[in-house]
């Protein structure tokens, strides 16, 4: 009970020091980082307590980007918010691999989820996740598919990798293989991750990959697809992608899920 007494009380001089180093910081971006001060400021008040605090600076990291999600879809502050947390906490797998996500789709970043990870890696060694999200973002954000064949095979070989993550080395090293792939992967991250929002980023993948083809369909012959199982009868997918929530179909030129 005492600890987190004493929590509550060094978050409250927490925010009373930020308050007071923040003063001349005018606008809403720089109250914001009221609540994300410096990784070495806050290293130096949490002693003993980092695990706790990580998780609080987690929770918060996440109404702030929900807030800007649901307005200006700008994030500026995220990738600080992120390296602080991992300061605190250096084995948070999440907040390495859920963070480069979000660093590359949402703030269109890829050097800083680069930098997250690679800051990841050093800091956990043996995690398989970590270079397997560094392989996903350089196929599906940088299209550099020899860097992603690369960390797909380090990724492979940590002890407990799952054998997909080897198919996936081998894969991109095939070419012709690009939209089997790229369906494989978001698949992949659907059904491994535990976090609603990175399935929801998956399925918005599957949608545009598969909207793309038909697209390229029309483009090709002059006409809408009528359904997913003409585009796969004629080799625009290679499969249909199935999800536990429902499946994928073409309803007035429309990817939706049934």
């Amino acid at each position: 009970m005492k600890k987190f007494i004493l929590l509550f009380v060094l978050m409250g001089l927490l925010f009373i020091v930020e308050v007071k180093g923040f003063q001349w910081i005018p606008g809403r971006e720089g109250e914001e980082l009221l609540f994300f001060p410096s990784g070495r400021f806050v290293n130096g008040i949490s002693s003993g307590f980092e695990n706790i605090l990580a998780d609080f600076i987690w929770i918060e990291a996440g109404v702030y980007y929900g807030g800007h999600r649901m307005t200006d879809r700008r994030y500026p502050y995220l990738y600080h918010i992120l390296d602080v947390l991992t300061d605190l906490d250096p084995y948070f797998i999440s907040a390495y691999t859920l963070g480069a996500a979000l660093l590359s789709d949402d703030v269109e970043r890829t050097d800083l989820s680069m930098d997250l990870l690679n800051k990841g890696i050093y800091n956990n060694p043996t995690s398989w996740e970590i270079p397997f999200i560094k392989g996903f973002i350089h196929y599906i954000y940088t299209k550099d598919y020899h860097e992603a064949s690369r960390w797909f095979l380090l990724a492979s070989k940590k002890e407990d990798a799952p054998d997909m993550v080897f198919k996936f080395a081998t894969w991109t090293m095939v070419s012709g293989k690009g939209v089997e792939v790229a369906l494989r992967l978001w698949l992949s991250i659907y059904y491994s991750s535990k976090s609603l929002l990175m399935k929801e980023k998956a399925i918005k993948g599957l949608t545009k990959i598969l909207r793309m083809q038909a697209l390229r369909f029309e483009e090709d012959r002059g006409y809408f697809p009528h359904s997913l199982s003409e585009l796969k009868k004629l080799g625009y997918i290679p499969f249909i992608p199935y999800l536990d929530v429902g499946r994928f179909v073409l309803i007035e030129n429309e990817i939706r899920i049934e």
